[in-house]
């Protein structure tokens, strides 16, 4: 990103754009029903600015594409009203990822001063919380008690303006992902602060889906790019001290402080006996393919049919009471496409995935990478089908942005930009 870019996110921090982002961002959720933002609300809008771009390929390819499964579902039968209004919802987030490509493939130089901006609210945000903990009102309003185990109990996990943690701490992922890899990449330590910010506020959050999924994401890279990287001086220490630092920190925890929340959850993780864990992952696939054997292996239930024909099955399986009994949904996004949309879409999707990564080069460049083997590890652990950050997250692994992160530079005779500031 060039440098006048960030310098006009800072000396201008509360421009239009600006609290544009913020909202986006931080509020999008607050104050609305369950499954309601006010992107979804503004989806006339993003409509009408594709249509006044002439973007009208992606439009009617998803229309065709859409419908024809919809005629393939009524045929099977399905409850109408649910399936049309989850229908609506799905449709908006499509709208939506569209209208996000054809803003970021305009703008994406700005990508640095976002994150920056993000980062920079996000700090103030967890300042406020932290003072809310000792405050009824704001605690309940910032942070989430609901106890992840039976045997463990409640204790406060950061969530801010949205639904749950793992909610926050994704949408986290990319900015977090962005520091990082400018850390690695750069010659000073002028990303350490913005980077240890982010940190704390997953480690707070205690999303271990998340934090799990970036581990993996960015060992994945590493692994595969160890030849490479580990001739960078820089890369090689920074490696030995943040493993050391890990490995340490993690004795040191699980040794001298094993009565506390976060080794409770991993060791009920480890022994398969965490809800949240397993009701995110094979539990999820497991009820998805019973949903199947209900309706139609090869095109699914249907938009919407998880709670028709997914709730006895679901309820059962839990022994849900109560107000529980309404809550029925699968959290995980490919299970969820395999409910809804059968092996068809199933495989549709993973086929779309690896195809755009290739057809789009993400191998080429650092920052894209880890972000696709963060989202292809994590839509298998959690997310949700209408998940309009999931989206943005993929248009951003699919498009040229970021280039400083790539691994050739583009003038072969010139240092790559990767290497000078970011900013």
């Amino acid at each position: 990103m060039h440098r006048s870019d960030s310098s006009s996110a800072i000396s201008n921090p509360v421009s239009p754009e600006t609290l544009i982002l913020i909202a986006f961002f931080f509020f999008n959720i607050l104050l609305l029903p369950g499954g309601l933002l006010y992107t979804t609300l503004l989806t006339p809008l993003f409509f009408l600015l594709l249509v006044r771009k002439r973007k009208w390929k992606p439009l009617l390819w998803y229309g065709g594409i859409s419908l024809w499964m919809a005629y393939c579902h009524f045929s099977t039968g399905v409850d109408q009203g649910a399936y049309i209004k989850s229908y609506i919802l799905f449709s908006s987030a499509a709208i939506f990822a569209m209208w996000v490509w054809t803003y970021l493939a305009e703008n994406h130089a700005k990508l640095g001063g976002f994150f920056r901006q993000i980062t920079l609210y996000n700090t103030g945000f967890i300042l406020l919380a932290i003072v809310g903990l000792v405050l009824p009102v704001l605690r309940g309003l910032l942070w989430y008690d609901v106890p992840i185990h039976a045997a463990i109990p409640a204790f406060p996990r950061l969530r801010l303006f949205v639904y749950e943690p793992s909610f926050y701490s994704f949408q986290l992922a990319p900015v977090l992902i962005y520091y990082f890899t400018a850390f690695v990449f750069s010659r000073n330590n002028q990303y350490v602060m913005p980077l240890a910010l982010l940190g704390f506020a997953l480690l707070i959050s205690l999303s271990f889906g998340v934090i799990g999924g970036l581990v993996m994401a960015i060992l994945l890279v590493f692994i595969t790019h160890a030849f490479q990287l580990m001739k960078r001086k820089r890369i090689f220490f920074a490696a030995c001290y943040l493993g050391a630092l890990a490995l340490g920190a993690a004795y040191f925890v699980w040794e001298f402080f094993p009565l506390n929340p976060v080794v409770d959850r991993m060791e009920k993780i480890f022994a398969g006996h965490d809800s949240s864990a397993n009701g995110r992952t094979w539990e999820a696939f497991m009820l998805a393919w019973k949903i199947l054997g209900k309706t139609d292996y090869l095109w699914g239930a249907g938009w919407g049919q998880i709670k028709i024909v997914g709730q006895p099955i679901i309820v059962e399986y839990y022994n849900y009471q109560g107000t529980w009994v309404d809550l029925v949904r699968i959290p995980n996004a490919m299970a969820e496409t395999l409910a809804s949309l059968g092996l068809v879409g199933f495989l549709g999707r993973l086929l779309a995935e690896l195809g755009l990564f290739f057809y789009t080069k993400v191998y080429s460049n650092y920052y894209r990478l880890i972000l696709f083997a963060f989202l292809f590890i994590y839509q298998f652990t959690g997310s949700y089908l209408t998940n309009i950050y999931e989206y943005l997250m993929w248009v951003m692994v699919f498009l040229p942005i970021l280039p400083q992160f790539n691994k050739e530079p583009p003038n072969r005779s010139e240092p790559t930009p990767a290497y000078k500031s970011l900013d």
